[in-house]
């Protein structure tokens, strides 16, 4: 239980640094670009990807 109890903490601290760094790009976009259109802006989403130009939600394919 040791090394396998502390990988649900480090997982969740992992995945909650990536979402705060996100969110601080997007503040950053957001003070260098003060014209971009919010409601556009917060489509924008650490989860998604782009597929053909658009985003869509990040799923693993096969073989990944």
């Amino acid at each position: 239980a040791g090394l396998e109890g502390d990988v649900g903490p480090l997982e969740a601290s992992v995945v909650a640094q990536y979402e705060d760094r996100f969110r601080y790009a997007l503040e950053q976009v957001k003070l260098i670009f003060p014209d971009l259109d919010e409601k556009r802006l917060s489509e924008a989403d650490a989860l998604n990807q782009i597929v053909d130009g658009k985003l869509v939600p990040f799923t693993l394919t096969e073989g990944q």
